[in-house]
């Protein structure tokens, strides 16, 4: 069992009590998607308020699927890298917990250990990749909420918890899986979440929707076709964030500076792109 030390509680409760702060200040809160030390430091050298951890990311890094394959302790450890490295709130993306009910205590633990100011939470099942998303029952989803809620109060922890809704990557519709994502929104708001997170949140109707009628803050996980940050804002969305789209957007910069040189081009308007060299080696540090 991992133990959390005074100190570190305090440093974890402190960024817990701030993410609050920004979640329900004025203005919607922009998490980008910090996938390694250097991106969360790059995020917050341009004054982001706070940073969201992508799993999606941090496993790419490693050549890995989306699907906890680092495992607890190794992804609590890279957190905790992540969160020492900055000054801001660090939210985590605590995937599926790491197991029921059972699990999500020592997840709990160890995410607090490693000076996080909290995790996502789905509520999809295990699945074998490939296969169609399926959702855990909502009486187990609340159960692992519960879980948080008392690891926080046994720790003493202001533990942040973003709570996903995956109704709508199960459907094919987002009128057909409405209905259950505002019933599940209300009940982890209910069992103690701090926001509802949706998954694929749709078109501004969609998401007016569910700002009504889910009584917590609302986050969405962008993409694509979501509508703009200011409209998001309008709409009444307290929180978006944008997942693994900053690793691949990385990744597919490398890939055309590969290209140039592989296929024999001129790599030298790309190079002049970059981040100018001063400022690049301001993001790095002396010491670990």
């Amino acid at each position: 069992m991992n133990t959390v030390t005074p100190d570190v509680l305090a440093v974890a409760n402190a960024s817990s009590r701030r993410l609050r702060e920004l979640l329900h200040a004025p203005d919607i809160l922009v998490m980008p998607g910090a996938y390694d030390v250097l991106s969360a430091r790059l995020f917050e050298s341009m004054g982001f308020p706070a940073i969201q951890g992508t799993s999606g990311g941090i496993n790419a890094v490693y050549g890995l699927h989306d699907e906890e394959l680092l495992g607890l302790e190794r992804t609590a450890s890279i957190y905790h890298e992540i969160a020492a490295a900055v000054s801001v709130p660090v939210n985590a993306d605590g995937e599926k917990g790491y197991g029921g009910p059972e699990q999500i205590p020592e997840t709990v633990r160890q995410y607090v250990s490693a000076g996080l100011a909290g995790m996502n939470l789905e509520d999809s099942d295990y699945h074998t990749r490939g296969t169609p998303m399926r959702l855990v029952p909502q009486d187990a989803a609340v159960a692992k909420i519960k879980a948080v809620m008392d690891t926080k109060r046994e720790l003493g922890s202001e533990f942040f918890l973003n709570a996903r809704v995956d109704v709508f990557g199960a459907v094919s519709d987002h009128r057909e899986g409405m209905a259950v994502a505002i019933e599940r929104g209300n009940a982890y708001a209910e069992a103690g979440a701090d926001c509802i997170f949706i998954l694929r949140p749709g078109d501004r109707s969609v998401i007016e929707t569910l700002v009504r009628e889910i009584k917590a803050p609302l986050s969405v996980l962008a993409g694509p076709d979501t509508p703009p940050i200011p409209e998001l804002a309008d709409i009444g969305v307290a929180r978006v964030s944008y997942g693994a789209s900053f690793s691949r957007v990385a990744i597919t910069a490398v890939a055309r500076l590969a290209n140039e040189l592989l296929t024999g081009g001129d790599p030298r308007s790309i190079l002049s792109d970059a981040m100018p060299r001063d400022q690049y080696l301001k993001l790095l540090r002396d010491h670990l």
